[in-house]
Protein backbone atom coordinates (compact mmCIF):
# COMPACT_ATOMS: atom_id res chain seq x y z
CA UNK A 1 0.00 0.00 0.00
CA UNK A 2 2.86 2.36 0.39
CA UNK A 3 4.00 2.35 -3.04
CA UNK A 4 0.66 3.05 -4.04
CA UNK A 5 0.37 6.31 -1.82
CA UNK A 6 4.20 7.14 -3.17
CA UNK A 7 3.16 6.75 -6.62
CA UNK A 8 -0.31 8.55 -6.26
CA UNK A 9 1.84 11.37 -4.23
CA UNK A 10 4.34 11.71 -7.28
CA UNK A 11 1.62 12.06 -10.28
CA UNK A 12 -0.40 14.48 -8.12
CA UNK A 13 2.85 16.87 -7.56
CA UNK A 14 3.33 16.12 -11.49
CA UNK A 15 0.06 16.92 -12.16
CA UNK A 16 0.32 20.26 -10.01
CA UNK A 17 3.52 21.52 -11.81
CA UNK A 18 2.60 20.69 -15.32
CA UNK A 19 -0.47 22.62 -14.48
CA UNK A 20 1.65 25.66 -12.94
CA UNK A 21 3.88 25.35 -16.00
CA UNK A 22 0.84 25.19 -18.42
CA UNK A 23 -1.01 28.06 -17.02
CA UNK A 24 2.20 30.35 -16.63
CA UNK A 25 2.53 30.05 -20.49
CA UNK A 26 -0.98 30.43 -21.04
CA UNK A 27 -0.89 33.65 -19.21
CA UNK A 28 2.37 34.71 -20.40
CA UNK A 29 1.07 34.16 -24.43
CA UNK A 30 -1.82 35.89 -24.39
CA UNK A 31 -1.27 38.64 -21.78
CA UNK A 32 -0.42 41.22 -24.96
CA UNK A 33 -3.54 40.07 -26.80
CA UNK A 34 -6.29 42.06 -28.76
CA UNK A 35 -8.87 42.45 -26.19
CA UNK A 36 -12.46 42.15 -28.21
CA UNK A 37 -14.57 43.59 -25.46
CA UNK A 38 -16.14 43.10 -21.89
CA UNK A 39 -17.06 39.40 -22.44
CA UNK A 40 -13.06 38.27 -23.85
CA UNK A 41 -13.12 34.70 -23.24
CA UNK A 42 -9.76 35.08 -23.18
CA UNK A 43 -9.42 37.67 -20.43
CA UNK A 44 -11.92 35.58 -18.79
CA UNK A 45 -9.50 32.73 -19.49
CA UNK A 46 -6.47 34.32 -18.03
CA UNK A 47 -8.48 35.45 -15.02
CA UNK A 48 -9.47 32.21 -14.01
CA UNK A 49 -5.90 31.14 -14.19
CA UNK A 50 -4.48 33.87 -11.78
CA UNK A 51 -7.02 33.12 -9.57
CA UNK A 52 -6.14 29.34 -9.94
CA UNK A 53 -2.34 29.98 -9.55
CA UNK A 54 -2.89 32.55 -6.46
CA UNK A 55 -5.09 29.41 -4.66
CA UNK A 56 -2.79 26.68 -5.38
CA UNK A 57 0.50 29.18 -4.07
CA UNK A 58 -1.38 29.78 -0.84
CA UNK A 59 -2.48 26.18 -0.41
CA UNK A 60 1.48 25.11 -1.33
CA UNK A 61 2.91 27.74 1.14
CA UNK A 62 0.63 26.73 3.85
CA UNK A 63 1.41 22.51 3.03
CA UNK A 64 5.14 23.83 3.57
CA UNK A 65 4.68 25.21 6.43
CA UNK A 66 3.15 22.07 8.07
CA UNK A 67 6.20 20.13 6.56
CA UNK A 68 8.60 22.84 8.39
CA UNK A 69 6.78 21.95 11.68
CA UNK A 70 6.48 18.93 11.37
CA UNK A 71 10.45 18.59 10.74
CA UNK A 72 10.69 21.36 13.88
CA UNK A 73 8.33 19.03 16.47
CA UNK A 74 10.00 16.16 15.74
CA UNK A 75 13.54 17.27 15.78
CA UNK A 76 12.41 18.44 20.03
CA UNK A 77 10.61 15.38 20.45
CA UNK A 78 13.97 13.29 19.21
CA UNK A 79 16.13 15.93 21.91
CA UNK A 80 13.21 14.93 24.41
CA UNK A 81 13.81 11.71 24.36
CA UNK A 82 17.83 11.48 24.75
CA UNK A 83 17.21 13.22 28.15
CA UNK A 84 17.29 11.86 31.29
CA UNK A 85 13.43 11.95 32.96
CA UNK A 86 12.95 14.60 35.57
CA UNK A 87 11.35 12.06 37.44
CA UNK A 88 13.15 8.92 39.06
CA UNK A 89 15.80 7.91 41.15
CA UNK A 90 19.37 6.43 40.31
CA UNK A 91 18.38 2.71 40.69
CA UNK A 92 15.82 3.39 37.64
CA UNK A 93 18.24 5.27 35.94
CA UNK A 94 20.30 2.55 36.11
CA UNK A 95 23.12 4.55 37.56
CA UNK A 96 25.71 3.05 39.66
CA UNK A 97 27.65 5.30 42.24
CA UNK A 98 30.97 3.74 42.70
CA UNK A 99 33.51 5.86 45.14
Amino acid sequence: MTNRKRVGALLMCLGMALFLFVSSTFIAHEVGHDCSGEDCPICQMIAIHVILLRTLGFALLIALALFALRQVRSTRHGQRQQRLPASGTLVSWKIRLND
